[in-house]
């Protein structure tokens, strides 16, 4: 009995691992990107015909993210509340080099590479090299006659496009940050939830389906 209870034991432990493990994100086994038929349309709307067969995952505060893929290029979509700007912070490995590249949009898009501890540009602004995104629309000023006060579109998504040639291999290491989505706690979000930007042990292993 009691060899029949330490391995009953060693079962539930396992199976405990495994749940914590898909919870957090931090799967042994890399997460599966959806191919597609489409290209994803860079509208600012996670929710057209084209995003339908994209790998999706919830996050908190209503928000998710979206990965689909074809041949040549990599998609990314994240979606959240009628009220949230849905910031994204997407950080990818390269299998080659080693080195981080973090791809942010918000009011402003841009590519920056992890140098000596400090996150540097990778190429002037708005120089968009391999990959184009929706950021967060500019829909007036507060003031007009001062041109002071820019006011920014709530409700849009944000979406990014990279060239799969940008990276090698079939596997990326990846990351997702989100900001500016309202929640309990306030704080951005990220996937893997527990990854940190310059750690990428932290970060989740997503592979494009054949």
């Amino acid at each position: 009995m009691s060899d029949q209870k330490a391995i009953l034991t060693l079962i539930l432990l396992m199976l405990t691992s495994s749940i914590f493990a898909q919870q957090s994100g931090n799967t042994t086994q890399p997460m599966v990107i959806n191919p597609t038929s489409k290209a994803g349309l860079l509208d600012g709307s996670c929710g057209n015909d084209e995003w339908d067969a994209a790998t999706k995952i919830d996050m908190p505060g209503q928000a998710a993210i979206y990965f689909m893929h074809d041949e040549d290029y990599f998609y990314f979509c994240a979606s959240g509340k009628e009220e949230d700007y849905t910031v994204i912070d997407l950080f990818i490995e390269n299998g080659a080099t080693q080195q981080l590249h973090k791809f942010h949009l918000s009011a402003q898009m841009g590519e920056a590479i992890l140098t000596d501890n400090e996150w540097k540009p990778a190429s002037g602004k708005w120089d968009l090299k391999d990959y184009a995104g929706f950021w967060v629309p500019f829909s007036g000023l507060e003031d007009d006659e001062k041109r002071s006060g820019p006011i920014f579109e709530t409700g849009t998504h944000r979406q990014l496009q990279i060239a799969r040639k940008k990276f090698p291999g079939n596997t990326w290491n990846i990351l997702v940050g989100l900001g500016a989505v309202r929640h309990e706690g306030e704080g951005q979000l990220f996937y893997p939830k527990n990854g940190k930007g310059d750690d990428k042990s932290t970060w989740a292993q997503f592979s494009f389906s054949k």
